[in-house]
């Protein structure tokens, strides 16, 4: 028996990063939504008690893989005999903001609680997918949301109508951790940013109304100022994102992706021909 998903990358309209909890976590305030750019994850159960992931991306083939830790944790927990052939067709950058490793993970829990048959209710796979890093608990469920404490609380927000998006990756990874390492030494050492975010309920209320500008004018990251001042390049792509027409363009998570966001198909696809040739990964979607 072989099940196949989708495993679905996330953006980040707004973040903000309030500060440090327990267990070496961040208190976040951020809103998540899926968009149109996924890797593709096939199960096959196996009678042996092994889990073995194979990827296009050889870096994955290892046990610090999040899908491969998501299926320990499941067999670990609930005492599974059975094991599992996980196979990943990588098309997501690797530590990138837009929280690939996170989507492997949650899609990991959900394909194996139907193909061995486990039967946990989504809130058990919710608690759960909390030791797998703190972005998983919105991927379980995919709806687009409030995200804050550590990751661990969703709320359900009103989407707007599918926005087009263009995403650009400059080719280098930053990891999770280290980007948490830099926020805190970069706010320690400023008295104040230079510019201060809008609040988030405002860019809530522009997704209710599908107020597309609206929604462009309140998007933010504290992790932008910070990265763009480390990397010059992020810089660039912001500016050649606004320069070809996007409303407006941020940092995804962590990053290093941008994205911006456009009026309509045709800017977006202008924007993506025209920018499509000059960075190592630039992708043309839309929000789910």
């Amino acid at each position: 028996m072989e099940l196949t998903f989708k495993s679905y990358a996330k953006i980040n309209l707004a973040l903000k990063v309030l500060g440090k909890a327990s267990k070496g976590y961040h208190k976040i305030e951020t809103v998540m939504q899926l968009v149109d750019l996924y890797d593709t994850m096939s199960f096959e159960k196996l009678d042996e008690d092994s889990i073995v992931v194979n990827s296009t991306n050889k870096e994955l083939e290892n046990e610090d893989n999040l899908a491969y830790k998501a299926a320990s944790l499941l067999k670990s927990k609930f005492h599974v005999k059975f094991g599992v052939r996980i196979n990943i067709e990588k098309i997501i950058p690797l530590a990138s903001g837009l929280g690939g490793g996170s989507s492997n993970a949650a899609t990991t829990l959900t394909a194996l609680n139907k193909l061995w048959k486990l039967k946990i209710p989504e809130k058990k796979l919710i608690d759960l997918s909390t030791d797998l890093g703190s972005d998983t608990p919105f991927f379980i469920t995919g709806s687009t949301a409030l995200v804050y404490g550590i990751g661990d609380k969703l709320k359900p927000v009103k989407k707007s109508h599918k926005m087009n998006i263009v995403l650009i990756n400059p080719g280098f990874k930053v990891y999770t951790k280290d980007a948490y390492k830099m926020i805190d030494k970069f706010k320690r050492s400023k008295r104040k940013p230079n510019s201060k975010s809008p609040p988030i309920q405002n860019l809530i209320k522009s997704m209710a109304q599908n107020d597309f500008e609206g929604i462009a004018s309140n998007i933010s990251n504290d992790f932008e100022e910070m990265l763009l001042k480390k990397y010059p390049i992020m810089s660039e792509i912001k500016s050649n994102m606004l320069r070809n027409r996007a409303l407006n363009a941020t940092v995804s998570g962590s990053g290093p992706t941008m994205f911006g966001i456009f009026e309509s198909i045709y800017t977006a696809r202008e924007a993506y021909y025209e920018l499509r040739d000059i960075y190592p990964f630039v992708y043309l979607t839309k929000t789910l």
